[in-house]
């Protein structure tokens, strides 16, 4: 058996629960589904044609920041709350009423706490509260200008005649650049919480509130996120290191190279910190970085599956180019190489991505779990092959950026005859639109709710409780200001910014 095979073995060895419950999911547009154990070859090949094509395109140039760049920094990036929505003015509706508004960039609802396991002694009575104290005042992010506060309090009531432990589970909806994982606590004790991580999905196309209803509806998606990530700790990968990089100073332009020469067919590689790309002869390829000074560039990584690859060298050249007689001795490195698994180089690559993301972005990057994360790269490496080759420009910010549901999950007991108060206390990011002045809608922000998708718990009583928000100017919605009982499947408000 070839090594390409062994490790596509490896990678999916997955247990059949796991490959059902893919198999009864849509991922998003653009990402492959799960890869299958009856077919890692055709997998590998797969892999091989899409990176013989990549590198085929000869030299590209790769964004090497792994910064949040998508954020607009003032207000005027989306245009002032002047009360004209581009076009879309309150009565556009076809019976007159304000009309449905469409966000480029989805927030997700606020969704319901459900139980691990359904139990029908339990009954919950919930009040959900949106304080939109300090809204539209100044933030480092011109998007967190509108995250709301939501306290999210259960009574949960055990009718029965035992004692009930039971596992609750706690869904954010959102992509990990959104979320603020909540602090849950239980009668005022705050809860140990574990995450479940479901798979990416594309709503652009769809109207996401319906869209976000039919996923929390599956239960295939719940399932699959229960079983965990892909396992990686089995699967050997060889880590080549360029560390102590000198360049002269004042020379942006000085190119430090990592050349070699490898197989498509029988080798996967994966980079991270490098910040261009060659193609040479044959099957050489040069991996490069410029613009750094003695100390002051991190770590690069090449992270080499399957063969080995053969005459790995360290260049210094003039400019990115890195053409043949514009090399540059004073650009200089150390090369080192060592065996490792899969999975401790993607966690220490992953780590060092969200480091430089809190680093550089002026604010912590939400409070979201690492586990949460890698556990959504470790599944991205098995099913999302074409992603690979730039994991920090593709794979990571692919990962970061698409909508998903996470559950923090916590253990609680319930007395027999007794309830208990739980609690989620966290920040909501709002539904905006990025585009053009005239854009419809662009000054609106979205928050929506659905009281009870995905949820097995058997409700008394649900009431939203919408505060801080006097001065507020309203586009439409069926989500009012003050307090009001939850009986709809779900529910929407719009603000002018």
């Amino acid at each position: 058996m070839k090594e390409t095979e062994k490790l596509y073995d490896a990678i999916t060895n997955l247990p059949d629960g796991r490959i059902e419950a893919a198999q009864r999911h849509r991922f998003a547009g653009g990402w492959g589904a799960r890869l299958r154990r009856a077919a890692p070859v055709a997998a590998a090949l797969v892999l091989a044609a899409g990176l013989g094509l990549f590198w085929a395109s000869g030299g590209l140039g790769m964004a090497g920041s792994g910064s949040d760049n998508s954020s607009a920094e003032s207000g005027e990036m989306n245009g002032g709350a002047t009360g004209d929505s581009g076009g879309a003015v309150a009565g556009d509706g076809a019976d007159g009423s304000p009309g449905e508004p469409a966000f480029t960039d989805d927030g997700g609802p606020i969704l319901p706490l459900t139980l691990l396991e359904e139990n029908d002694a339990i009954t919950a009575e919930r009040e959900v509260t949106l304080d939109f104290t300090g809204y539209g005042t100044e933030h480092d992010f011109w998007e967190d200008r509108y995250r709301v506060a939501v306290t999210d309090r259960y009574v949960l009531t055990n009718t029965g005649e035992a004692d009930a432990a039971v596992t609750l589970l706690y869904p954010l909806a959102g992509s990990f650049d959104a979320m603020d994982a909540p602090k849950l606590t239980a009668d005022g004790g705050v809860l140990e919480t574990h995450v479940y991580v479901g798979k990416g999905v594309d709503l652009s196309e769809e109207d996401a509130l319906s869209a976000w209803w039919a996923l929390l509806e599956d239960e295939g998606y719940l399932a699959d996120a229960l079983d965990g990530p892909a396992d990686l700790t089995g699967t050997p990968a060889i880590v080549y290191t360029v560390s102590d990089q000198h360049g002269p100073a004042g020379n942006d332009a000085a190119t430090l190279a990592l050349e070699f020469t490898y197989d498509p067919e029988e080798t996967t590689v994966m980079q991270y910190g490098f910040d261009g790309m060659r193609r040479g002869d044959g099957d050489q390829v040069k991996f490069s970085a410029s613009g750094f000074v003695t100390g002051g560039a991190e770590a690069w990584y090449l992270i080499v599956v399957g063969e080995d690859i053969q005459d790995p060298v360290l260049q210094g050249y003039e400019d990115g180019g890195c053409d043949p007689g514009e090399e540059l001795s004073t650009v200089t490195g150390a090369l080192s190489r060592r065996e490792t698994t899969l999975d401790e180089i993607l966690r220490l690559v992953a780590e060092d991505y969200l480091q430089n993301l809190r680093e550089g972005s002026g604010r912590a990057w939400r409070d979201v779990p690492f586990e949460a994360f890698y556990a959504a790269v470790s599944d991205g490496v098995v099913e999302d092959t074409h992603y690979l080759p730039l994991l920090q420009e593709f794979l990571f910010s692919q990962v970061r950026l698409t909508d998903r549901v996470v559950w923090f999950a916590a253990q609680v007991t319930i007395p027999a005859g007794g309830s208990v108060t739980v609690t989620a206390d966290y920040t909501k990011a709002a539904s905006l639109n990025f585009g053009p002045p005239d854009m419809a809608y662009k000054d609106l922000s979205g928050y929506s709710l659905l009281p009870r998708a995905g949820s097995n718990l058997a409700f008394t009583g649900q009431t939203a409780v919408l505060t801080g928000g006097e001065d507020l100017s309203l586009y439409g919605g069926n989500l009012d200001l003050g307090e009001s009982a939850l009986t709809e499947e779900g529910y929407a408000l719009y603000v002018w910014q």
